[in-house]
């Protein structure tokens, strides 16, 4: 049986997005003695402005299951484009809402891989490397490892286990799963398991295979998910912006400013963040940039993974540490050289460039907005409703209701 090649809209839902546990997990270090411990609750309030005294956490945490095999190559090719807005639409909460995402890509059997995990995370520069890695291929027939793939989803995931915390999953694909395979847990088990874990299972069928809109209606209608189904002219909305490009070349700037203080272990594990986030420029649309700038600086769950802990100058201007305090052979190998008023001097410049990158990167991320909202005025009312993007938020925001997260606002694009 061919596969029928997927439009490229379907990739909008990716996000994408996430603590990293399991094999991409990492783990804060305890500060040097002198130095007063980061705390991992009160991050910067913006992209370099300090500290902000935040509301009780509520969390959101969504993994997509998506189908990997080659008709895939359009949705994986746009999830890559639309992670960071995705991600940004759950982050709009009239609470301090963490939101993790988590990935799990499955094939089938005699392919490169059955499955691929992305842990849950609020690291969204982690997830979006690898996302970055995964391309479509394999497949070619039907049916797919699709029980594998939601098993994983639903226990492999690193879930929270607090019942305020939303819970779902987006199991996207146009396959049927096998059920002749004997060490399968199949998806009937599996939406058991779900509900006894309070995760909502959601179901997007890609296309329109009969018996895998069978089995995604089933596994919708266990947990009061919702199925929704799209096809080859399903309207995914891609708005390019003239801010994008400025966007992304202050994005780079503020990139440029992190440096981090503490044990060689601990500051390479730190430094690691600035290497990713050159790796990712690669391939990387100004647009793609100019999102990723929008959810790092305009959401708690994104600065606060961004710049990670012991990180220089923000702990600086929030007088969490005293320069003095810090031993030479654990500060940054450019201000270690210094003496105490250079030191000083070049922290007090550092903080000043930051605070004027993020001041201008704010003013331009609300014209891009506003230049959005425009653009999607011009289109029909039901273009705009029934797009992907919003389709995915708008069921997301209703079941995420449920446990006292209110999202507010529209889908971002």
């Amino acid at each position: 049986m061919q596969i029928q090649p997927k439009h490229a809209v379907f990739a909008a839902i990716l996000f994408a997005g996430f603590t990293l546990a399991g094999m991409y997990a990492t783990n804060p270090a305890l500060p040097e003695p002198g130095m007063k411990k980061p705390s991992l609750n009160a991050g910067p309030d913006t992209l370099g402005s300090g500290t902000a005294t935040l509301a009780p956490e509520k969390k959101v945490q969504v993994v997509f299951a998506l189908d990997a095999t080659g008709s895939m190559s359009g949705l994986i090719g746009t999830a890559k484009e639309k992670i960071w807005s995705i991600a940004s639409s759950f982050t709009q909460s009239d609470t301090n809402t963490i939101v993790e995402m988590g990935l799990i890509f499955y094939r089938d059997k005699g392919d490169k891989f059955i499955t691929k995990q992305v842990q849950l995370s609020n690291d969204m520069d982690n997830v979006y490397e690898h996302l970055m890695s995964i391309t479509a291929d394999g497949g070619g027939d039907s049916p797919e490892s699709v029980n594998q793939g939601l098993y994983e989803a639903v226990t492999k995931m690193g879930w929270n286990n607090d019942t305020t915390t939303y819970k779902t999953v987006f199991l996207v694909g146009d396959c049927p799963p096998h059920m002749d395979y004997q060490d399968d847990v199949k998806y009937p088990k599996t939406c058991e398991i779900a509900k006894g874990k309070d995760i909502v299972l959601n179901t997007i069928l890609m296309g329109n295979d009969l018996v895998a809109k069978k089995v995604w209606h089933e596994i919708a209608n266990c947990s009061q998910g919702e199925f929704m189904q799209v096809n080859m002219n399903a309207n995914n909305l891609v708005v390019a912006t003239p801010y994008d490009d400025s966007i992304a070349k202050l994005s780079d700037q503020m990139d440029q400013t992190r440096m981090y203080y503490g044990t060689a272990e601990y500051t390479q594990k730190n430094v690691s963040k600035q290497v990713q986030s050159t790796k990712l420029k690669g391939g990387t649309s100004v647009s793609t940039a100019a999102r990723r700038a929008e959810y790092n600086i305009t959401t708690t769950s994104g600065n606060t993974a961004y710049y990670g802990t012991n990180e220089l100058v923000n702990d600086y201007k929030a007088g969490k540490v005293k320069i003095a305090d810090i031993k030479p052979a654990q500060l940054p190998a450019e201000v270690a050289k210094m003496d105490e008023k250079q030191k000083k001097i070049y922290l007090d410049k550092m903080v000043v460039r930051r605070d004027s990158i993020n001041k201008e990167m704010k003013v331009l991320v609300e014209k891009r907005k506003s230049y959005i909202d425009k653009e999607l005025s011009k289109k029909s009312k039901a273009e705009v409703e029934t797009s992907f993007e919003n389709q995915v938020y708008e069921n997301v925001k209703k079941q995420a209701a449920k446990k006292k997260v209110n999202l507010k606002g529209k889908a971002k694009y």
